[in-house]
């Protein structure tokens, strides 16, 4: 009797199993593998150097927290960003990227990539806040040596 009850709950099982039909839309389930992360604020870190002169281009790096990012893999390690206004595709090694800017007009970097957005104030130092402390250290040496 233990086995035609066995064997019964078996073939409703198989039976259930067979009937049920796959409802197109039913699926809850989402496939990891295809969501790409947008950057934002905290998969980079901006750096500039200091002190930045207006002569002179200074390197800004742009490096990811994590290196393997989906959007790098995806792009093949290029990402394009606005900076100040202008598309720069950047090609990142080892999530780390940089590019030469020039401060000369203005002393304010913007980059902006999908949900990036970093706004900076720079400290620009001109030329001649070099070149007159230069000056007058040596006038101050030529003066000392003329009036031994």
């Amino acid at each position: 009797m233990k086995h035609i009850l066995l064997a019964c709950a078996l073939i409703l099982a198989f039976m259930n199993s067979v009937i049920a039909k796959d409802e197109p839309g039913d699926y809850n389930e989402i496939d990891n593998s295809i969501i790409i992360d947008r950057i934002s604020n905290d998969d980079v870190t901006v750096t500039i150097p200091s002190p930045v002169f207006s002569f002179r281009e200074a390197e800004v790096k742009i490096k990811f927290h994590n290196p393997e990012h989906t959007k790098l893999l995806l792009n093949k390690n290029k990402v394009e960003f606005l900076v100040n206004g202008e598309p720069m595709l950047l090609d990142f090694a080892n999530g780390e990227a940089s590019f030469k800017h020039n401060f000369k007009n203005s002393n304010i970097i913007s980059i902006y990539c999908e949900d990036l957005s970093y706004s900076n104030k720079v400290t620009v130092y001109p030329l001649w806040a070099i070149l007159i402390p230069l000056a007058v250290i040596l006038l101050y040496i030529l003066k000392r040596l003329f009036l031994k």
